[in-house]
């Protein structure tokens, strides 16, 4: 598979992850899956309360950019 593919898929896989962020989207795709019984969501002991401080989003945000920071290193390196 060509490098300049490989490094797309993975800023691809980025974006779409880090629209997680915007709760529309998020309601969308993940509550659609809660409302239909095909996804559990945790329960609030099982949370903690750390979670709640830090929250999801920002997880989402370093996840979504170490996905597009790697897609960006391997076209920039396609070469070697």
């Amino acid at each position: 598979m060509n490098k300049i593919l490989i490094g797309c898929i993975f800023i691809a896989v980025g974006l779409a992850y880090g629209s997680f962020v915007i709760d529309s989207v998020y309601n969308h795709t993940l509550g659609w899956l809660v409302e239909h019984g095909w996804v559990k969501p945790p329960t609030q002991s099982e949370r903690g309360e750390l979670a709640k401080v830090l929250g999801r989003k920002a997880t989402i945000i370093l996840y979504s950019l170490a996905l597009i920071i790697i897609g960006i290193f391997i076209i920039w390196n396609r070469n070697s």
